[in-house]
């Protein structure tokens, strides 16, 4: 009798982790641990990124373009993310006009230096304007 009753203690157990752990909306691993942006080191993106296209010969700015796994997946920019935009001495511009929608594009700022950041599927731009 004693063994139906714990082996019944366990099952309920391992069932309610599984819904706790099913049910929780964590953001994925992607976003916990950070690397500078190679067109402005000092900006994060996730460390798990890849980069998958570089433009730095434009004569108006300089763009680096990652793939994030399961960015996709997501409805809006990660919280824990821009969190570690602003930790890392980043500010959010705010009045900003394309933020809202589908493709929302960030600006953030660091001194002189102005961070573009834009969202797109499975996809992450950060553009770098150059100064005149």
């Amino acid at each position: 009798m004693k063994r139906k009753v714990m082996s019944f203690a366990f099952c309920l157990f391992c069932t309610s982790l599984l819904l706790l752990t099913a049910c929780t909306a964590e953001e994925p691993s992607s976003w916990a641990v950070y690397d500078g942006a190679t067109v402005e080191e000092s900006f994060p993106v996730p460390k798990e990124a890849s980069k998958t296209e570089v433009k730095a010969d434009n004569a108006k700015m300089s763009y680096v373009r990652y793939s994030v796994p399961g960015l996709e997946r997501l409805q809006e920019m990660p919280e824990a993310y821009l969190e570690a935009i602003k930790a890392w001495g980043w500010t959010e511009e705010k009045d900003q006009e394309n933020v809202e929608g589908p493709n929302p594009i960030f600006i953030f700022s660091k001194g002189r230096t102005t961070v573009h950041l834009s969202r797109e599927g499975n996809y992450l731009t950060v553009l770098v304007p150059k100064e005149n």
